[in-house]
């Protein structure tokens, strides 16, 4: 069973007193508790509702919130409103509290519990009741907790708890503790626990008698999301994820499908969908429990609405390769490693200000291919791709290099890339959860129980591992592009803009050491659609004049007539490229007749 601990709010009282760093802003609390603790209740009221966008991004994806519908709150339609209002942090919702009033009669109560229930449900939300007398203690009541799955809310009122969920709440006050704790340890079939208490120091008081590890705090902000000021040392890796990108791309060339759940499904019919798996889905999608890997069947189940599309990879290849032209504009070196996720590094172009270059990045990537990202910038790859995860959609997160370990530490070890299930329990077994956790093992011990991968694994933790961001050999490309201020079909207008920009994309390639084999040109018509044309040469090319020298041959394959669109863009592209130094090395090891004499 999983256990969620934390407190009651996070802005006033003790909270404030010795928790936070006399230092830190008060708009910043939340973001520091959230890298301490990782739950939240709040009493939830219309002043809040502007703030909660906010507390979706600057809180991990881990991190989960209890809301606690207003006592006064009655009116059922009102309460439904106020829980559309929860979208933006819908995801980290753990459960609604809902209170009934003391003042209704057993028989209008319990129909009122059962629709308020019922919309609960129907906006995807477990429930925990608190009832305010005895008289509600009976089977009726707790048959309608087990119909919705409700749970009930255990605290020192109740001294006989009852399970009526897959999970259970306890609010724990200053009595009792170690009796309650033993109470929730003898659950251990239900799916997971939260435990509320009123002070941070109470919280690890709750986490010790769990067995869990105490969590620290009054030190510095963890978990930078913003800018530091503070000179960035060494390299600046961004992992750029695509948000959704299947379900995306489907988006941009079928517009009505934006806001709407659908999923795009992986099966062999083309046109009626009627069988299949989930490869991915929208976020609308998300929100009724649709995941991916998940059977159709299932899927119409939660879903009845939802909109299936089949599989389409060439077309969402053509989308990513289009992504990836727009990345080369702004890495010095750029590893696609899928097809909807990348590695850069910018060391040279984003020191001074990596937050505005990841921020020029995501707005290019918007403007130029209709997509939404999350970008994750960190001196290495695994703290960049982690931190890529950690604010979805379209989100941004900056980890200095002064503050990699203080940002894995609260994090799960199934965060690190490549830990997968089987890992994870293997971790778990001798007492490794978190990262941080990790970093402070005996490394001697991980690699003999590990072998390569526990030194891997350990250096990642203390945030050690420096693996080069490399271009993959089956995707390696640089490419520029140019906009255009006039549109044009003049074909000799069109050679001179692309002749411009020779000079660039060849001195990327001797600076990388590159040597090339195929030049593409491209265009982009006034009505965004794009053509491309390449030539390759039988071999591997380094002069500059190997890419002026086509520009005109492939400007021939294309129409400008009167027929076609104006070209509002132009680019220009090297690819199946090959290091120089590899080059000499397969050309030292290749035998001649000589070396058999």
């Amino acid at each position: 069973m999983k256990y969620f601990v934390g407190c009651a709010g996070w802005r006033y009282g003790s909270l404030v007193t010795g928790f936070y760093p006399a230092t830190l802003d008060p708009k910043d609390y939340l973001a520091y508790y959230s890298r301490v603790f990782d739950l939240a209740q709040v009493s939830m009221s219309s002043s809040y509702k502007h703030a909660l966008g906010r507390w979706a991004e600057e809180t991990p994806d881990s991190f989960r919130f209890i809301v606690k519908v207003p006592r006064q709150a009655t009116d059922i339609n009102l309460i439904g409103k106020f829980l559309e209002d929860l979208a933006a942090i819908e995801e980290k919702v753990l459960a609604i509290i809902v209170q009934v009033p003391a003042a209704m009669t057993l028989m209008e109560g319990r129909k009122w519990l059962d629709k308020i229930l019922a919309k609960c449900v129907y906006h995807g939300y477990s429930a925990a009741v608190e009832f305010g007398h005895g008289s509600w203690f009976q089977d009726m009541t707790y048959n309608i907790l087990r119909e919705h799955g409700a749970a009930l809310v255990w605290s020192d009122r109740h001294l006989n708890p009852i399970v009526t969920s897959d999970f259970l709440y306890l609010r724990l006050a200053n009595n009792n503790e170690k009796a309650w704790i033993e109470k929730v340890k003898e659950q251990d079939q239900l799916e997971f626990a939260v435990i509320v208490v009123d002070n941070p120091a109470k919280a690890n008081e709750t986490l010790e008698l769990l067995g869990l590890r105490r969590r620290k705090y009054a030190g510095p902000l963890p978990a930078p999301s913003l800018p530091y000021m503070e000179p960035w040392k060494g390299r600046v890796v961004m992992c750029v994820d695509l948000n959704a990108f299947y379900p995306s791309c489907e988006e941009l060339r079928e517009p009505a499908l934006r806001g709407k759940p659908h999923a795009v499904i992986m099966t062999d019919q083309k046109d009626k969908v009627t069988k299949g798996v989930v490869s991915s889905c929208s976020y609308e999608a998300r929100k009724f429990g649709v995941r991916s890997a998940m059977p159709l069947a299932r899927v119409l189940a939660l879903c009845p609405d939802i909109v299936l599309r089949p599989v389409d990879m060439p077309y969402y290849k053509q989308i990513s390769e289009k992504v990836m032209d727009v990345l080369a504009l702004y890495a010095s070196v750029l590893e696609q490693a899928s097809i909807d996720e990348a590695f850069l590094d910018c060391t040279g172009r984003a020191e001074n200000d990596p937050y505005e270059h990841a921020t020029r990045i995501k707005k290019a990537i918007r403007e130029e291919c209709g997509l939404l990202s999350s970008i994750g910038v960190a001196p290495s790859k695994s703290a960049a791709k982690i931190a890529s995860d950690f604010k979805k959609p379209d989100g941004l997160t900056i980890v200095h290099p002064d503050y990699v370990q203080k940002f894995l530490a609260p994090l799960e070890v199934r965060r690190i890339s490549g830990v997968g299930p089987k890992t994870q329990l293997a971790l778990g077994k001798i007492g490794i959860e978190t990262i941080g956790q990790l970093a402070a093992f005996d490394v001697q011990k991980l690699t003999e129980r590990f072998g390569r991968n526990g030194l891997w694994m350990w250096k990642i933790a203390n945030g050690s591992e420096d693996e080069a961001v490399q271009p993959r050999e089956d995707s390696v490309s640089l490419s520029t592009e140019h906009t255009l201020e006039e549109f044009t079909k003049d074909r000799d207008r069109i050679f001179v803009y692309l002749d411009e920009l020779v000079d660039e994309i060849y001195g990327r390639l001797v600076r990388h050491g590159y040597m090339f084999r195929t030049v593409g040109v491209k265009i982009v018509r006034a009505d965004f659609t794009t053509e491309t044309r390449e030539i390759s040469f039988q071999e591997l090319q380094a002069r500059r004049e190997s890419i002026s020298s086509v520009i005109g041959q492939l400007l021939s394959r294309f129409s400008f007539g009167d027929s076609t669109q104006a070209v509002r863009k132009v680019g220009l592209r090297a690819t199946i490229l090959v290091s120089i130094r590899e080059e000499e090395i397969q050309i030292r090891s290749q035998k001649t007749l000589l070396d058999y004499l």
